[in-house]
């Protein structure tokens, strides 16, 4: 499904959103060494200012955050939430870390109040998209998962050219998924907001700590993962290069609204 086709009224109040926010940035070096990615300033403010922001922005009521390294700096920040308009509770990593899809189930053992379908996405992007159209797609799916995906083409920038996803536009369903080995099939890559049916996460597993791609592989085996296009970039603090692009996208976003403030 493409972004531009769905005009939905449905939207996110009531939706929990779960931000995966702890890692640790190895790969930011000293950016990194006393913040956790989710501190890291930008545009002035720690980026997880601009996510809880956007998610205001989107209609999305409540954000969960998932805790791990330098966790209480974020807790001290954030709150409750109430200064971003968004209510925020928190799910901590134990002394062993789960991975992503350890990380969400843990937090869906501890909240047990929170509703049947849910939002996750990454604690170090930031997805300037509509998200209520997504998110309206994955309830007329009728799947248990639906993964944003962006393709891969010449014509994007070098970093965005890593393929990892095969989604087929007939269907509407993700058919493949592997972050390490991409096959001529795949022309896609998650995007980095998905929505699940929150059972997903309820089988039982043997392992302690597993991704969130176990996850989608494992839907994908049972056609239940499905797919929505977008058709813009991410921005993220993955790398010093990446942190550069996103400090300026989001400084102008602050410049623009500053200065349609003034025009008021």
């Amino acid at each position: 499904m493409q972004e531009s086709q769905n005009t939905s009224t449905t939207t996110l109040a009531g939706v929990p959103v779960l931000i995966l926010a702890g890692g640790r940035g190895t790969r930011l070096g000293e950016i990194a060494k006393d913040n956790p990615k989710s501190m890291i300033e930008v545009g002035g403010k720690p980026f997880i200012a601009h996510q809880l922001d956007l998610l205001k922005r989107e209609g999305a009521s409540e954000a969960i955050l998932l805790l791990g390294h330098m966790s209480d700096k974020i807790e001290q920040f954030v709150g409750n939430g109430e200064r971003f308009g968004v209510k925020v509770r928190y799910s901590h990593d134990t002394d062993r870390a789960l991975g992503t899809g350890g990380a969400v189930k843990a937090a869906l053992t501890n909240l047990k109040d929170l509703p049947d379908e849910i939002a996750i996405m990454y604690g170090d992007t930031y997805l300037d998209i509509p998200m209520a159209p997504v998110f309206a797609q994955f309830k007329t799916s009728g799947r248990k998962g639906l993964m944003t995906v962006w393709e891969a083409n010449p014509y994007n920038q070098p970093q965005w050219k890593e393929r990892n996803t095969a989604f087929n536009r007939s269907t509407g369903l993700i058919e493949k998924y592997d972050k390490k080995k991409a096959t001529e099939s795949m022309h896609h890559f998650d995007f980095g907001l998905s929505f699940f049916k929150r059972s997903v996460f309820g089988k039982p597993s043997k392992k302690t700590s597993f991704d969130i791609g176990d996850v989608f592989q494992s839907l994908i085996k049972e056609s239940q993962l499905a797919g929505f296009e977008v058709d813009r970039r991410f921005y993220d603090l993955n790398t010093p290069e990446s942190l550069i692009e996103t400090r300026a996208y989001l400084g102008q976003n602050q410049l623009w609204q500053l200065g349609s403030e003034t025009e008021e």
